[in-house]
């Protein structure tokens, strides 16, 4: 392997956080309401796996061979059964790591012709929709509360393989846990990743005002 060959693989692909085991996409759809902009949400269904009635912005996993983008619009027009020419996509926003290696897309676009009413989501994956104005994000700052994670002792981890005189230490996590009030029902409050996606897309959008 030579100098050339060495640069070829490394500029052969776009770099990635290293330990990512999975990416997903997601999409932050908007549509108009009586003249403003609102973003749809999905209050997901009971019968799923995993995060069973909580909010989220539509998406899920990318599969092989597609991109971000074609994921958040498949997954957006899977979810809330709409066609996929409705969707406009204006842009992405930041990008989020999670605590379980996992990379999460965002998208911004525009629902087409489409009056939130009229939207009969997937039962299988979504209770219900509703929509909270833009607006709301922009003018509020999310409530930010800190939660640790505490260090579990394993015997099974061999603690004799790093070296004593080392300076790694093992601690406890402290992740931030975001919150938006103000939806007209408890269970319609925005938190946790989804609220952290919508206020990295609140700071983008900030920027140019």
């Amino acid at each position: 392997m030579d100098k050339k060959d060495i640069a070829d693989l490394l500029n052969s692909r776009r770099p990635e956080p290293l330990g990512m085991e999975h990416r997903y996409a997601v999409l932050c759809p908007l549509v108009e309401v009586d003249g403003s902009w609102h973003v749809i949400f999905e209050k997901r269904s009971i019968h799923l796996r995993s995060h069973t009635g909580e909010v989220s912005l539509p998406g899920g996993r990318i599969e092989k061979g597609e991109t971000p983008e074609e994921a958040a619009i498949r997954e957006t027009a899977e979810e809330l059964r709409i066609s996929p020419s409705a969707l406009e996509i204006l842009g992405e926003s930041d990008y989020l790591l999670t605590r379980q290696n996992q990379a999460v897309h965002c998208f911004v676009g525009i629902l087409h012709g489409i009056r939130p009413e009229d939207i009969c989501p997937e039962p299988g994956e979504v209770a219900y929709i509703f929509t909270v104005p833009l607006s709301f994000f922009l003018e509020t700052e999310p409530e930010v509360h800190a939660l640790e994670f505490e260090k579990i002792d394993d015997d099974s981890f061999p603690y004799e393989l790093v070296p004593p005189d080392t300076t790694a230490r093992f601690s406890n996590y402290r992740d931030r846990i975001f919150f938006y009030r103000g939806a007209e029902k408890e269970e319609q409050i925005v938190w946790g990743m989804t609220a952290k996606i919508m206020y990295g897309v609140a700071q983008r959008l900030k920027v140019g005002e």
